[in-house]
Protein backbone atom coordinates (compact mmCIF):
# COMPACT_ATOMS: atom_id res chain seq x y z
CA UNK A 1 0.00 0.00 0.00
CA UNK A 2 1.33 3.41 -0.98
CA UNK A 3 2.38 5.45 2.55
CA UNK A 4 1.83 8.81 2.64
CA UNK A 5 3.66 11.04 5.71
CA UNK A 6 1.42 12.33 7.85
CA UNK A 7 1.81 16.95 7.85
CA UNK A 8 0.30 17.31 11.29
CA UNK A 9 2.71 19.08 13.23
CA UNK A 10 3.00 17.94 16.98
CA UNK A 11 2.85 20.65 19.86
CA UNK A 12 5.92 19.08 22.00
CA UNK A 13 8.76 17.41 21.10
CA UNK A 14 10.38 14.83 23.54
CA UNK A 15 14.02 14.53 22.88
CA UNK A 16 17.57 14.82 24.12
CA UNK A 17 19.88 16.68 21.23
CA UNK A 18 22.92 14.72 23.17
CA UNK A 19 21.20 11.80 20.98
CA UNK A 20 21.10 13.64 17.84
CA UNK A 21 24.96 13.28 17.65
CA UNK A 22 26.44 10.80 16.12
CA UNK A 23 29.46 9.10 18.67
CA UNK A 24 31.90 9.48 15.74
CA UNK A 25 30.86 13.31 14.40
CA UNK A 26 34.30 15.71 14.97
CA UNK A 27 32.30 18.09 17.29
CA UNK A 28 31.41 15.32 19.73
CA UNK A 29 34.75 14.02 20.28
CA UNK A 30 36.41 18.17 20.43
CA UNK A 31 33.68 18.18 23.70
CA UNK A 32 35.26 14.66 24.63
CA UNK A 33 38.58 15.48 24.65
CA UNK A 34 39.14 19.28 24.60
CA UNK A 35 39.45 21.48 27.18
CA UNK A 36 37.48 24.96 27.17
CA UNK A 37 37.34 26.23 30.38
CA UNK A 38 40.62 27.51 30.48
CA UNK A 39 38.90 30.81 28.08
CA UNK A 40 37.23 32.60 31.31
CA UNK A 41 40.23 32.60 33.05
CA UNK A 42 42.35 34.00 30.04
CA UNK A 43 39.55 36.80 29.81
CA UNK A 44 38.18 37.50 33.33
CA UNK A 45 40.23 40.55 33.74
CA UNK A 46 39.05 42.01 30.72
CA UNK A 47 35.42 42.10 31.86
CA UNK A 48 33.63 44.17 34.52
CA UNK A 49 32.87 43.13 38.22
CA UNK A 50 29.22 45.35 37.99
CA UNK A 51 27.12 45.76 34.87
CA UNK A 52 24.73 43.74 33.17
CA UNK A 53 25.86 39.94 32.43
CA UNK A 54 27.98 39.82 29.44
CA UNK A 55 27.50 36.74 26.45
CA UNK A 56 29.81 33.66 27.67
CA UNK A 57 33.48 34.11 26.59
CA UNK A 58 33.58 30.44 26.13
CA UNK A 59 30.08 30.03 23.93
CA UNK A 60 31.70 33.17 21.58
CA UNK A 61 34.81 30.77 21.38
CA UNK A 62 32.85 27.66 20.21
CA UNK A 63 31.11 29.48 18.14
CA UNK A 64 34.11 31.21 15.89
CA UNK A 65 35.77 27.24 16.20
CA UNK A 66 32.16 26.05 14.55
CA UNK A 67 33.29 29.01 11.93
CA UNK A 68 36.35 27.74 11.12
CA UNK A 69 35.96 23.92 11.88
CA UNK A 70 33.27 24.35 8.98
CA UNK A 71 34.32 26.74 7.03
CA UNK A 72 31.55 29.68 7.36
CA UNK A 73 33.36 32.82 6.84
CA UNK A 74 30.81 35.36 7.33
CA UNK A 75 30.12 36.05 10.90
CA UNK A 76 26.02 36.48 9.99
CA UNK A 77 25.89 33.39 8.53
CA UNK A 78 27.48 31.58 11.35
CA UNK A 79 24.61 33.06 13.55
CA UNK A 80 22.27 31.74 11.10
CA UNK A 81 23.63 28.53 11.05
CA UNK A 82 24.22 28.03 14.80
CA UNK A 83 20.01 29.22 15.02
CA UNK A 84 19.28 26.00 12.41
CA UNK A 85 21.74 23.23 13.74
CA UNK A 86 21.05 21.17 16.55
CA UNK A 87 24.60 19.88 16.99
CA UNK A 88 25.92 23.64 16.56
CA UNK A 89 23.85 24.46 19.52
CA UNK A 90 25.24 20.86 21.44
CA UNK A 91 28.78 22.21 21.03
CA UNK A 92 28.16 25.50 21.73
CA UNK A 93 25.88 24.75 24.84
CA UNK A 94 22.62 26.53 23.78
CA UNK A 95 19.42 24.46 24.31
CA UNK A 96 16.60 24.90 21.66
CA UNK A 97 14.75 27.54 23.46
CA UNK A 98 18.41 29.55 24.39
CA UNK A 99 18.66 33.00 22.11
CA UNK A 100 21.81 32.69 19.72
CA UNK A 101 23.98 35.51 20.52
CA UNK A 102 23.74 38.75 17.93
CA UNK A 103 26.73 38.77 15.12
CA UNK A 104 27.66 42.35 16.33
CA UNK A 105 28.52 40.42 19.55
CA UNK A 106 31.89 39.22 17.52
CA UNK A 107 32.91 42.54 16.19
CA UNK A 108 32.45 44.83 19.04
CA UNK A 109 34.60 42.36 21.01
CA UNK A 110 36.76 42.44 18.25
CA UNK A 111 37.39 46.21 17.84
CA UNK A 112 36.75 46.84 21.51
CA UNK A 113 37.53 44.54 24.45
CA UNK A 114 39.60 42.04 23.16
CA UNK A 115 41.70 44.37 20.87
CA UNK A 116 45.40 44.34 21.39
CA UNK A 117 44.66 41.90 24.78
CA UNK A 118 46.83 39.09 23.21
CA UNK A 119 43.45 36.83 23.81
CA UNK A 120 43.49 34.76 20.55
CA UNK A 121 47.50 33.88 21.12
CA UNK A 122 46.98 32.68 24.19
CA UNK A 123 44.33 30.70 23.24
CA UNK A 124 45.83 29.09 20.36
CA UNK A 125 49.09 28.52 23.34
CA UNK A 126 46.57 26.38 25.44
CA UNK A 127 45.73 24.35 22.85
CA UNK A 128 49.33 23.82 22.03
CA UNK A 129 49.98 23.25 25.58
CA UNK A 130 47.16 20.34 25.71
CA UNK A 131 48.89 18.87 22.61
CA UNK A 132 51.99 18.62 24.82
CA UNK A 133 50.63 17.85 28.25
CA UNK A 134 48.27 14.34 26.14
CA UNK A 135 51.86 13.11 24.29
CA UNK A 136 51.12 14.19 21.00
CA UNK A 137 53.92 16.80 20.65
CA UNK A 138 57.82 15.26 20.05
CA UNK A 139 59.37 18.79 20.28
CA UNK A 140 62.18 17.52 18.99
CA UNK A 141 62.03 17.98 14.60
CA UNK A 142 60.21 20.49 13.62
CA UNK A 143 59.19 22.22 10.23
CA UNK A 144 58.79 26.10 8.75
CA UNK A 145 57.25 27.05 5.90
CA UNK A 146 54.97 30.24 4.57
CA UNK A 147 52.48 30.79 2.46
CA UNK A 148 50.92 33.79 0.82
CA UNK A 149 47.43 34.58 2.08
CA UNK A 150 45.66 36.99 -0.11
CA UNK A 151 44.35 40.60 1.66
CA UNK A 152 40.79 41.87 1.71
CA UNK A 153 41.62 44.73 -0.98
CA UNK A 154 42.29 44.96 -4.52
CA UNK A 155 44.90 46.81 -6.39
CA UNK A 156 42.74 49.18 -7.48
CA UNK A 157 42.79 50.77 -3.91
CA UNK A 158 46.90 51.68 -4.29
CA UNK A 159 47.80 55.13 -3.77
CA UNK A 160 51.14 57.11 -3.36
CA UNK A 161 52.65 57.37 -0.30
CA UNK A 162 51.94 60.95 0.94
CA UNK A 163 55.35 62.73 2.70
CA UNK A 164 55.24 65.06 4.35
CA UNK A 165 57.59 67.73 2.99
CA UNK A 166 59.63 70.86 4.83
CA UNK A 167 59.23 74.24 2.99
CA UNK A 168 62.52 73.77 1.39
CA UNK A 169 62.33 70.38 0.43
CA UNK A 170 58.94 70.87 -1.52
CA UNK A 171 60.45 73.77 -3.53
CA UNK A 172 63.59 71.55 -4.21
CA UNK A 173 61.44 68.90 -5.50
CA UNK A 174 59.24 71.34 -7.87
CA UNK A 175 62.43 72.95 -9.28
CA UNK A 176 63.17 69.18 -9.63
CA UNK A 177 59.98 68.34 -11.27
CA UNK A 178 59.95 71.70 -13.06
CA UNK A 179 63.15 72.22 -14.99
CA UNK A 180 63.99 76.18 -16.61
CA UNK A 181 63.98 74.73 -20.32
CA UNK A 182 59.97 73.54 -19.54
CA UNK A 183 58.87 76.50 -17.95
CA UNK A 184 58.86 78.17 -21.54
CA UNK A 185 56.03 76.04 -22.57
CA UNK A 186 54.21 75.32 -20.00
CA UNK A 187 51.76 77.69 -20.44
CA UNK A 188 51.42 76.88 -24.22
CA UNK A 189 47.65 76.65 -25.33
CA UNK A 190 48.42 73.98 -28.11
CA UNK A 191 49.98 71.86 -25.01
CA UNK A 192 47.22 69.25 -23.18
CA UNK A 193 47.20 69.29 -19.12
CA UNK A 194 48.82 66.45 -17.52
CA UNK A 195 48.78 65.44 -14.11
CA UNK A 196 51.40 65.76 -11.99
CA UNK A 197 53.03 64.82 -8.76
CA UNK A 198 50.68 62.67 -6.56
CA UNK A 199 48.35 61.81 -9.65
CA UNK A 200 50.32 58.85 -11.52
CA UNK A 201 49.62 58.41 -15.15
CA UNK A 202 47.79 55.29 -16.73
CA UNK A 203 49.79 52.36 -17.05
CA UNK A 204 52.51 53.49 -14.41
CA UNK A 205 54.02 51.00 -12.15
CA UNK A 206 52.88 50.52 -8.90
CA UNK A 207 55.01 49.09 -6.44
CA UNK A 208 55.52 48.67 -2.77
CA UNK A 209 57.99 51.60 -2.21
CA UNK A 210 55.59 53.94 -3.90
CA UNK A 211 52.46 52.88 -2.86
CA UNK A 212 49.71 51.57 -0.25
CA UNK A 213 46.43 50.21 -0.44
CA UNK A 214 43.88 52.62 0.92
CA UNK A 215 41.58 50.14 2.74
CA UNK A 216 44.64 47.79 4.14
CA UNK A 217 47.94 49.69 4.17
CA UNK A 218 49.74 46.60 5.86
CA UNK A 219 49.25 44.75 2.95
CA UNK A 220 52.20 44.66 0.26
CA UNK A 221 52.11 43.44 -2.84
CA UNK A 222 53.56 39.99 -3.84
CA UNK A 223 53.51 37.05 -6.47
CA UNK A 224 54.18 33.41 -6.07
CA UNK A 225 56.34 33.35 -9.18
CA UNK A 226 57.81 35.38 -11.40
CA UNK A 227 55.01 34.72 -13.98
CA UNK A 228 52.03 35.61 -11.90
CA UNK A 229 50.36 38.75 -11.37
CA UNK A 230 51.12 40.46 -8.14
CA UNK A 231 48.04 41.01 -5.63
CA UNK A 232 48.01 42.37 -2.45
CA UNK A 233 48.33 40.03 0.10
CA UNK A 234 49.85 39.10 3.52
CA UNK A 235 52.49 36.47 4.70
CA UNK A 236 51.69 33.32 6.89
CA UNK A 237 54.10 31.15 8.69
CA UNK A 238 53.85 27.72 10.46
CA UNK A 239 55.71 25.60 12.52
CA UNK A 240 54.90 22.09 12.69
CA UNK A 241 55.77 19.09 15.06
CA UNK A 242 56.81 16.39 12.35
CA UNK A 243 55.30 13.63 14.86
CA UNK A 244 51.92 14.51 14.49
CA UNK A 245 51.40 17.26 12.44
CA UNK A 246 50.14 19.97 14.97
CA UNK A 247 51.14 23.64 14.40
CA UNK A 248 53.21 24.95 17.35
CA UNK A 249 53.72 28.25 16.04
CA UNK A 250 52.06 30.32 13.43
CA UNK A 251 52.26 34.35 12.23
CA UNK A 252 51.38 36.70 9.90
CA UNK A 253 53.96 39.09 8.28
CA UNK A 254 54.87 40.92 5.47
CA UNK A 255 55.21 38.67 2.17
CA UNK A 256 58.90 38.75 1.45
CA UNK A 257 61.14 35.89 2.32
CA UNK A 258 63.33 38.13 4.63
CA UNK A 259 60.24 38.34 7.23
CA UNK A 260 59.58 34.83 6.36
CA UNK A 261 62.90 34.28 8.24
CA UNK A 262 62.39 36.58 10.73
CA UNK A 263 59.44 35.00 11.90
CA UNK A 264 60.56 31.45 11.80
CA UNK A 265 62.90 32.74 14.91
CA UNK A 266 60.33 34.92 16.07
CA UNK A 267 58.14 31.55 16.72
CA UNK A 268 61.13 29.24 17.72
CA UNK A 269 62.27 31.74 20.65
CA UNK A 270 58.41 31.75 21.26
CA UNK A 271 58.00 27.97 21.80
CA UNK A 272 61.00 28.18 23.64
CA UNK A 273 59.76 30.44 26.48
CA UNK A 274 56.08 29.13 26.76
CA UNK A 275 56.41 25.85 26.16
CA UNK A 276 59.97 24.74 26.50
CA UNK A 277 60.43 23.13 23.37
CA UNK A 278 63.52 23.28 21.67
CA UNK A 279 64.16 21.02 18.25
CA UNK A 280 67.30 19.36 17.36
CA UNK A 281 66.37 19.94 13.71
CA UNK A 282 64.38 22.52 11.77
CA UNK A 283 63.32 21.43 7.99
CA UNK A 284 62.45 24.25 5.35
CA UNK A 285 62.66 24.57 1.82
CA UNK A 286 65.14 26.57 -0.16
CA UNK A 287 63.55 29.60 0.37
CA UNK A 288 65.51 29.34 3.91
CA UNK A 289 68.84 28.68 2.32
CA UNK A 290 70.37 31.51 3.78
CA UNK A 291 73.80 32.55 5.27
CA UNK A 292 72.40 34.31 8.28
CA UNK A 293 69.31 31.74 8.79
CA UNK A 294 71.96 28.86 8.43
CA UNK A 295 73.90 30.35 11.17
CA UNK A 296 71.34 31.46 13.48
CA UNK A 297 70.27 28.06 13.63
CA UNK A 298 73.30 26.86 14.42
CA UNK A 299 74.13 29.10 16.77
CA UNK A 300 71.40 27.90 18.58
CA UNK A 301 72.14 24.22 18.44
CA UNK A 302 69.57 23.43 16.00
CA UNK A 303 70.54 21.46 12.89
CA UNK A 304 69.31 23.21 9.82
CA UNK A 305 67.90 21.05 7.53
CA UNK A 306 67.75 22.80 4.84
CA UNK A 307 68.69 22.17 0.62
CA UNK A 308 71.67 23.98 0.11
CA UNK A 309 71.59 25.27 -3.67
CA UNK A 310 74.96 25.37 -5.90
CA UNK A 311 75.86 29.13 -6.44
CA UNK A 312 77.79 28.52 -9.73
CA UNK A 313 75.81 29.95 -12.52
CA UNK A 314 76.12 28.46 -15.85
CA UNK A 315 78.97 30.57 -17.00
CA UNK A 316 80.97 29.45 -14.00
CA UNK A 317 80.41 25.79 -15.17
CA UNK A 318 83.48 24.30 -16.35
CA UNK A 319 85.96 26.13 -14.74
CA UNK A 320 88.24 26.25 -11.65
CA UNK A 321 85.78 25.96 -8.20
CA UNK A 322 87.29 27.67 -4.91
CA UNK A 323 87.75 24.48 -3.88
CA UNK A 324 91.17 24.55 -6.03
CA UNK A 325 92.56 28.09 -4.59
CA UNK A 326 94.54 27.93 -1.51
CA UNK A 327 93.85 30.38 1.27
CA UNK A 328 96.10 32.49 3.16
CA UNK A 329 94.83 33.02 6.32
CA UNK A 330 97.67 35.25 7.59
CA UNK A 331 97.59 37.36 4.27
CA UNK A 332 93.61 37.28 4.10
CA UNK A 333 94.60 35.97 0.59
CA UNK A 334 94.19 33.19 -2.23
CA UNK A 335 96.45 31.41 -4.23
CA UNK A 336 95.34 30.11 -7.83
CA UNK A 337 96.47 27.02 -9.46
CA UNK A 338 99.02 28.89 -11.43
CA UNK A 339 100.91 30.72 -7.85
CA UNK A 340 99.23 33.95 -8.27
CA UNK A 341 97.89 35.78 -5.63
CA UNK A 342 94.06 37.37 -5.84
CA UNK A 343 93.97 40.50 -3.29
CA UNK A 344 90.89 41.11 -1.07
CA UNK A 345 88.66 43.28 -2.60
CA UNK A 346 85.61 44.46 -1.17
CA UNK A 347 82.72 43.15 0.96
CA UNK A 348 79.39 43.35 -1.28
CA UNK A 349 76.87 44.39 1.63
CA UNK A 350 73.88 43.27 -0.36
CA UNK A 351 75.23 39.69 -0.84
CA UNK A 352 77.59 39.32 2.21
CA UNK A 353 79.94 38.17 0.29
CA UNK A 354 84.01 38.69 0.44
CA UNK A 355 85.42 39.45 -2.62
CA UNK A 356 89.23 38.69 -3.70
CA UNK A 357 90.28 40.23 -7.16
CA UNK A 358 93.26 38.70 -9.37
CA UNK A 359 95.07 41.23 -11.24
CA UNK A 360 94.83 41.32 -15.44
CA UNK A 361 98.62 41.24 -15.78
CA UNK A 362 98.81 38.21 -14.47
CA UNK A 363 95.91 36.67 -15.62
CA UNK A 364 96.20 37.60 -18.96
CA UNK A 365 100.06 35.47 -19.90
CA UNK A 366 98.36 32.59 -17.92
CA UNK A 367 98.80 29.30 -19.76
CA UNK A 368 95.33 28.16 -17.41
CA UNK A 369 93.61 30.93 -17.84
CA UNK A 370 90.70 29.45 -20.06
CA UNK A 371 90.47 26.45 -17.46
CA UNK A 372 90.02 29.60 -14.86
CA UNK A 373 87.90 32.73 -15.91
CA UNK A 374 86.02 33.81 -19.27
CA UNK A 375 86.91 37.44 -17.87
CA UNK A 376 90.14 39.38 -17.92
CA UNK A 377 90.69 38.29 -14.52
CA UNK A 378 89.69 36.01 -11.85
CA UNK A 379 87.38 36.83 -9.33
CA UNK A 380 86.36 34.70 -6.01
CA UNK A 381 83.23 35.59 -3.75
CA UNK A 382 83.76 33.91 -0.10
CA UNK A 383 80.26 34.31 1.99
CA UNK A 384 80.85 35.70 5.38
CA UNK A 385 78.99 32.32 7.34
CA UNK A 386 80.40 29.98 4.21
CA UNK A 387 81.44 27.87 7.20
CA UNK A 388 78.33 27.66 8.41
CA UNK A 389 76.76 26.89 4.71
CA UNK A 390 79.47 23.83 4.78
CA UNK A 391 77.66 22.23 7.69
CA UNK A 392 74.55 22.48 6.45
CA UNK A 393 75.41 21.28 3.65
CA UNK A 394 77.01 18.29 4.96
CA UNK A 395 74.07 17.55 6.75
CA UNK A 396 71.81 17.39 3.47
CA UNK A 397 73.75 13.83 2.97
CA UNK A 398 72.03 12.23 6.34
CA UNK A 399 69.52 10.13 6.88
CA UNK A 400 67.85 12.45 9.18
CA UNK A 401 67.72 15.00 6.00
CA UNK A 402 66.03 13.12 4.24
CA UNK A 403 63.29 12.42 6.74
CA UNK A 404 63.08 15.84 7.65
CA UNK A 405 62.51 16.83 3.59
CA UNK A 406 59.67 14.08 3.42
CA UNK A 407 58.18 15.83 6.19
CA UNK A 408 58.54 18.86 5.16
CA UNK A 409 55.82 18.34 2.43
CA UNK A 410 53.14 17.14 4.72
CA UNK A 411 52.72 21.39 5.99
CA UNK A 412 51.43 21.94 2.37
CA UNK A 413 48.69 19.86 3.83
CA UNK A 414 48.17 21.98 6.52
CA UNK A 415 48.49 25.29 4.21
CA UNK A 416 46.28 23.34 1.63
CA UNK A 417 43.61 22.34 4.63
CA UNK A 418 43.51 25.83 6.32
CA UNK A 419 42.66 27.63 2.45
CA UNK A 420 40.19 25.06 1.46
CA UNK A 421 38.11 24.13 4.01
CA UNK A 422 38.91 27.18 7.07
CA UNK A 423 38.52 30.35 4.39
CA UNK A 424 42.13 30.89 4.87
CA UNK A 425 42.54 31.58 1.20
CA UNK A 426 41.64 35.13 1.79
CA UNK A 427 41.70 37.30 4.64
CA UNK A 428 38.19 38.27 6.14
CA UNK A 429 39.36 41.34 7.79
CA UNK A 430 41.69 44.10 7.32
CA UNK A 431 44.64 45.45 8.77
CA UNK A 432 47.70 42.84 10.15
CA UNK A 433 46.44 42.72 13.77
CA UNK A 434 42.90 41.44 12.57
CA UNK A 435 44.75 39.24 10.05
CA UNK A 436 46.41 37.68 12.82
CA UNK A 437 43.62 36.56 14.89
CA UNK A 438 42.30 34.58 11.75
CA UNK A 439 45.49 33.46 11.38
CA UNK A 440 45.66 32.07 14.84
CA UNK A 441 42.16 30.79 15.06
CA UNK A 442 42.12 28.71 11.91
CA UNK A 443 45.40 27.28 13.13
CA UNK A 444 43.75 26.58 16.69
CA UNK A 445 40.66 25.18 14.90
CA UNK A 446 43.75 22.56 13.27
CA UNK A 447 44.87 21.80 16.05
CA UNK A 448 41.97 21.16 18.07
CA UNK A 449 40.50 19.11 14.93
CA UNK A 450 43.72 17.12 14.70
CA UNK A 451 44.18 16.70 18.86
CA UNK A 452 40.47 15.05 19.22
CA UNK A 453 41.12 12.69 15.78
CA UNK A 454 44.67 11.51 17.22
CA UNK A 455 42.96 10.99 21.23
CA UNK A 456 39.81 9.03 19.72
CA UNK A 457 41.93 6.80 17.81
CA UNK A 458 43.65 5.45 21.51
CA UNK A 459 42.14 2.54 23.00
CA UNK A 460 42.40 1.97 26.75
CA UNK A 461 45.44 -0.12 26.91
CA UNK A 462 45.47 -3.88 27.75
CA UNK A 463 46.25 -3.68 31.65
CA UNK A 464 43.52 -0.89 31.99
CA UNK A 465 40.63 -3.36 30.12
CA UNK A 466 41.50 -6.43 32.45
CA UNK A 467 41.46 -4.24 35.28
CA UNK A 468 37.98 -3.49 34.01
CA UNK A 469 36.75 -7.10 34.39
CA UNK A 470 38.06 -7.47 37.60
CA UNK A 471 35.30 -7.29 40.31
CA UNK A 472 36.23 -4.36 42.90
CA UNK A 473 37.01 -6.12 45.78
CA UNK A 474 40.04 -8.00 45.02
CA UNK A 475 41.80 -4.75 42.66
CA UNK A 476 44.71 -4.57 45.12
CA UNK A 477 45.85 -7.90 43.90
CA UNK A 478 44.64 -7.26 40.01
CA UNK A 479 48.30 -6.36 38.70
CA UNK A 480 49.86 -9.74 40.17
CA UNK A 481 46.79 -11.60 38.52
CA UNK A 482 47.86 -10.23 35.05
CA UNK A 483 51.62 -10.55 35.75
CA UNK A 484 50.20 -14.15 36.51
CA UNK A 485 48.84 -14.53 32.80
CA UNK A 486 51.96 -12.93 31.24
CA UNK A 487 54.24 -15.13 32.50
CA UNK A 488 51.93 -17.87 32.12
CA UNK A 489 51.62 -16.84 28.40
CA UNK A 490 55.53 -16.64 28.22
CA UNK A 491 55.86 -19.71 29.32
CA UNK A 492 53.86 -21.68 26.54
CA UNK A 493 55.24 -19.60 23.92
CA UNK A 494 58.82 -20.64 25.16
CA UNK A 495 57.66 -24.04 24.99
CA UNK A 496 56.00 -24.04 22.01
CA UNK A 497 59.56 -23.22 20.10
CA UNK A 498 61.30 -26.17 21.06
CA UNK A 499 61.71 -29.09 18.31
CA UNK A 500 59.85 -31.86 19.23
Amino acid sequence: MLGERSKEKKLFYYLRPDDLIPANHILRLIDQHVDFAFIRTKVEHLYSHTGRPSVDPELMMRMLLVGYLFGITSERRLCDEVQMHVKYRWFVGLSLEDKVPDHSTFSKNRHGRFKESGVYQQIFDQIVTQCVEKGLVSGKHFTVDSTLVKANAGTKTMEPIVVTLRPEQYLEKVEQENPLEEQDHKNDPEDPWEPRGDYPRKGSSVSNQTHRSRVDPDSRLARKSNFAKPYLSYGVSYMMDNKSRVIVGTNSHLPNRYADQQAAFELLRRIWWTHKLKPKTLGADKGYATGEFVHRLLQQAVDPHIPIMDTRSEHDKGIFPIEQFHFDAEENRFICPAGKVLKYSKLQPHSKQHVYRASSKDCKPCPLKAQCTRSTYRSLSYHIYQSSLEAARRLTKTSGYRISQRMRKRVEELFGEAKEFMGLRQAKFRRSLYVQEQVLLTASAQNIKRMARLLSKRGPKRETAMLALIPREVSESAYRFIDWIFCLRQVERAFARQPA
